[in-house]
């Protein structure tokens, strides 16, 4: 089963926010207890982050050998995949969709050439570079939310910037991703 086995709705915001909620908790029903006790000053919190930034980028490279390949349609659903995991990473955080649309109203300055993925995931490594706890420290250092904050807002930005340029319209996104969670429902529900 992939996306053109499945017809299309319009969620709002806040509907795909809950459902990849439910999606995350259905995958892996032990995530649920990190994510309502998540603290991103503690060590292996911010492990979890940065794992969440990891699957993000993975699905950039995909989506990138998909371009290279000339595959649009499998291009776009990669960047559908790394929207899911921003999704589940502002979750994770204890953002919402209210957060999400108000970030979205923050145009970030673009001041290069990179492609898609190249500009997310640079956005996501300056990010994942502010959680400076290390196993190997005896110390544990506190993040500068005003650094970590607007870099989070930034990523968030700019990714949904270049998902409109990609899709060409707010609707097409969010259409985009209800295809994909009817791709993972039903695996979810056939043990995929």
């Amino acid at each position: 089963m992939n996306i053109q086995d499945f017809t299309p709705f319009l969620p709002s915001w806040e509907e795909i926010f809950k459902k990849q909620k439910e999606l995350k908790f259905l995958y892996e029903p032990e995530s649920q207890e990190l994510f309502e006790n998540f603290s991103i000053d503690c060590f292996e919190d911010q492990e979890l982050f940065k794992k969440y930034c990891w699957r993000i980028n993975e699905e950039c490279i995909e989506a990138e050998e998909a371009r290279y390949l000339e595959e649009e349609e499998h291009t776009k659903e990669e960047l559908i995949d790394a929207m899911n995991f921003s999704i589940e990473l502002m979750l994770l955080y204890g953002w919402s969709e209210k957060d999400y649309e108000e970030v979205n109203s923050y145009v970030p300055c673009d001041k290069n050439t990179l492609t898609v993925t190249e500009g997310i995931r640079y956005r996501l490594g300056i990010l994942a570079n502010c959680l400076k706890n290390r196993q190997w420290r005896r110390s544990q250092y506190l993040v500068d939310l005003l650094i970590f904050e607007k870099r989070f807002k930034d990523f968030i930005s700019f990714g949904y910037q270049r998902l409109l340029r990609a899709f060409g319209s707010d609707e097409a996104i969010r259409e985009a991703w209800s295809l994909k969670y009817k791709v993972n429902l039903f695996r979810i529900q056939s043990n995929y």
